[in-house]
């Protein structure tokens, strides 16, 4: 029925977030640890801004977009792949789990086998990138005169929304590889993941094939990109594409949820 449905998902937010806070929890207890991880996550990606400005400093504007345009974009990125690196970083054990014989242990329990994976780490980094994301964001709206109304902000908390759905999708997309090829490490997941550098910039940089890549077949460019245009009411001719991120999103979340099936019903244990 759908009431019992609808227990039954408040049960599974309910101990997604447990195990979450366990994660953390586990984090915080070593203080140390705790702040020189947050401290060194936010000068590795406090280099890449370094560049940014080093790079306008010599020209007023790259692809039509100003210096605080394109830091709009680099703090949606930012945003959507620290939450990721808190919420769902756990694809990204996938492969060790796999080869270790453990991902037994996440099918006989009485929980979904992707939610457990989701959390079998939280990166602490990503509460760093996260905060930077936000504060990069927040100062170049301020700087390029964004009026703050409630459909902007919704806007906005959507395009955090979606985009961290998004990135998540892609961690379990390139980890599933795990299941097909069983070695014990693989440098196409990295490659896969590492895209979403692409999208810090904006697209008018790049050929038509790596705009078709990050629109249809791996959706980076509905991280910031798009949404983005919306948000400045761009000039453009693909701005509307920016309006179809919830939908993109939906139907990235259904091809994950698909490949993902296909894989764990690949999956034979260790030895066989």
């Amino acid at each position: 029925s759908e009431a019992s449905r609808w227990a039954k998902m408040r049960y599974l937010v309910r101990i997604y977030w447990r195990l979450i806070g366990l994660q953390l929890r586990t984090f915080v207890e070593y203080r140390g640890d705790f702040w020189i991880g947050m401290v060194g996550a936010a000068l590795l990606q406090g280099s890449s801004l370094v560049f940014i400005g080093a790079l306008f400093s010599r020209l007023p504007s790259v692809g039509g977009w100003t210096l605080w345009e394109v830091a709009l974009l680099y703090g949606f990125t930012l945003i959507a792949y620290g939450t990721r690196e808190v919420l769902c970083d756990g694809p990204w054990t996938l492969r060790a789990t796999i080869n270790k014989g453990e991902f037994d242990r996440l099918l006989v329990r009485p929980l979904s086998p992707a939610l457990q994976t989701a959390t079998l780490i939280a990166s602490i980094h990503g509460i760093a990138n996260a905060a930077l994301g936000w504060i990069v964001l927040l100062v170049a709206a301020h700087r390029v005169g964004l009026a703050w109304t409630p459909w902007m902000v919704l806007w906005t908390l959507v395009t955090v929304v979606c985009g961290t759905v998004i990135v998540s999708c892609v961690a379990y997309l390139a980890n599933i590889i795990g299941f097909w090829e069983p070695g014990t490490s693989s440098a196409f997941p990295f490659m896969i993941a590492n895209l979403v550098e692409l999208v810090k910039f904006p697209l008018e940089l790049y050929g038509w094939l790596i705009r078709v890549g990050v629109t249809v077949v791996l959706p980076f460019a509905f991280i910031s990109y798009y949404p983005v245009l919306v948000l400045l009411d761009k000039d453009s001719p693909v701005c509307w594409l920016g309006y179809l991120t919830p939908l993109v999103t939906a139907l990235f979340v259904g091809v994950t949820a698909w490949s993902w099936r296909k894989s764990v019903n690949r999956y034979q244990g260790v030895g066989h």
